[in-house]
């Protein structure tokens, strides 16, 4: 199987594939000796010459006696059949059998994923690492130069609203593909279809509930039993007062969560409520709840003042300071098993106040002007319409798969996590977290612009000493800061003043 990690040039791969097939050249990351290469080719060339002309001579003085026998003959005296000279390339590979995936994770346990994928089919992954910041622009740029589209590019969910806006997208639905949505989840589908109604592709449903330190659990709220904090902190106006007994109880040393950021990122996806609806501004009836909430909290004194997603709460996770921090299925190894590593049997794992919700995830979709779609397509139903793909999934990179059967056995995701003290954290998932989540907010084209003034207006409360910050203010910037950003959008229901 071979990986690159960016589109290698064209008559590189020519030198390497002529190198490859005549024995003089085995590694893909020596030099290539060009003129050794020629040397030797044009001596096999001579002699592949030699051989036509003998069997072509043989063919002639038996031309009455051999009818058929002609062909077989000259395709003896070549190696291949005709029928197999069409299929097979210079370096040995079957043509068009491969397929380039522009992502952003390119580690060894994603290749080694995708090499059982080339196993069972014979398809190559090329990989070619893009961030998910650029990936617009890098399609953008590549199509109208008449550049090498991907086969599948990864729509991330902090960029994909704009991606999804783009016309340059195969609906898979359709034939030849007919990839079958209808053993995908549900809650999924809107947020792989397009803006004008295509299904872009699948993804690994990534959703999040709420992970805590057990000792400060039983210190400050008397239990770290998941069961009966879920009683407890069954609403958010539960978990604000429980919040002020600790801040008082702790004397201002222990926070509920680490950042006010934290705080948004449940409130923000446990909402449906559209930021825009027909360009129009909707923030009043969106926003207005969350920057509430997250004010109330702020004044509470409950929540640490740590930046949300920075190295410093990364820290905390190995500190006794903030109880507790959303947790999505992806979190468990790459946030708090990695930013805790001596923190095995001090976790605790549950459903968050105001139900899970949906964190993250990243669609696979296959553009328009893809050289190699239909193997594109087998690429994705291979991860996403079979039970193998999501034992990939999760044995290789810990994804849980949106294929609905895979549920029907509890026992498929299910298994004790010291780290979280035995708990079954990922059956917890599986079973409680994924069917309770109640909707999605559909994906815009003007998300990042969202993401950018809803962000301003948190560092504008986190850096309130006492949080008295006013809302009406915080809604009446973002809309003009928006307003001036896209000035295709327009107000409606204006802030109150």
């Amino acid at each position: 199987m071979r990986f690159t990690g960016s589109l290698q040039n064209k008559k590189y791969k020519k030198d390497r594939k002529s190198a490859v097939s005549l024995g003089i050249y085995a590694s893909y990351t020596e030099p290539i000796n060009r003129k050794r290469v020629k040397q030797v080719k044009e001596a096999v060339m001579g002699k592949r010459l030699l051989v036509y002309l003998l069997g072509t001579a043989l063919c002639i003085s038996s031309l009455a006696g051999c009818g058929k026998q002609e062909n077989n003959a000259a395709e003896a005296a070549q190696g291949t059949s005709p029928a197999q000279n069409a299929q097979v390339e210079e370096g040995g590979a079957q043509e068009g059998r491969e397929i380039t995936i522009w992502c952003w994770d390119t580690s060894e346990n994603n290749r080694n994923m995708y090499a059982e994928f080339t196993k069972d089919t014979g398809i190559e992954v090329n990989l070619v690492a893009v961030e998910s910041k650029d990936m617009t622009q890098k399609l953008q740029t590549t199509l109208a130069s008449g550049g090498e589209m991907p086969d599948i590019a990864w729509l991330e969910a902090t960029y994909r609203g704009k991606l999804l806006s783009l016309d340059i997208w195969e609906d898979i639905t359709k034939e030849p593909y007919l990839f079958d949505t209808s053993q995908i989840m549900d809650y999924l589908i809107p947020l792989e279809t397009s803006e004008s109604g295509i299904y872009v592709g699948p993804e690994c449903p990534s959703v999040a509930g709420l992970a805590y330190k057990r000792e400060l659990a039983r210190e400050y709220l008397g239990t770290d039993d998941p069961k009966e904090l879920e009683a407890m902190l069954s609403d958010w106006d539960s978990f604000i007062a429980k919040g002020k007994e600790v801040a008082e109880k702790s004397g201002g040393t222990v926070y509920m969560l680490s950042s006010l950021g934290a705080a948004g990122q449940m409130l923000k996806g446990q909402s449906t409520e559209p930021f825009i609806i027909d360009n129009k501004l909707n923030l009043d009836a969106s926003m207005r709840p969350i920057l509430e909430k997250l004010v109330e909290m702020k004044q509470a004194g409950m929540i640490d003042v740590l930046d949300f997603n920075s190295a410093e709460e990364g820290a905390s996770y190995a500190r006794n300071d903030d109880i507790f921090y959303p947790c999505a299925n992806w979190s468990l190894e790459f946030t708090i098993k990695s930013n805790d590593k001596d923190g095995a049997g001090r976790w605790g794992f549950m459903l968050p106040p105001g139900g899970p919700f949906p964190w993250g995830g990243t669609v696979s979709g296959v553009p328009k002007d893809a050289a190699h779609k239909e193997e594109a397509v087998e690429f994705l139903k291979y991860f996403w319409l079979t039970q193998k793909g999501g034992e990939l999934n999760r044995d290789y990179v810990g994804n849980f798969t949106s294929y609905k059967p895979t549920y029907e056995d509890e026992s498929f995701y299910s298994r004790p996590d010291d780290f979280f003290a035995g708990q079954d954290v990922l059956k917890v998932i599986a079973q409680d977290v994924l069917p309770n989540i109640k909707g999605v907010r559909l994906p815009s084209r003007y998300d990042q612009d969202i993401d950018d003034v809803y962000n301003l207006a948190l560092k504008t409360i986190n850096a309130s000493p006492d949080g008295k910050v006013s809302v009406d203010e915080l809604l009446a910037s973002m809309a003009d800061e928006l307003l001036t950003k896209q000035p295709d959008l327009s107000m409606s229901n204006p802030p109150q003043q």
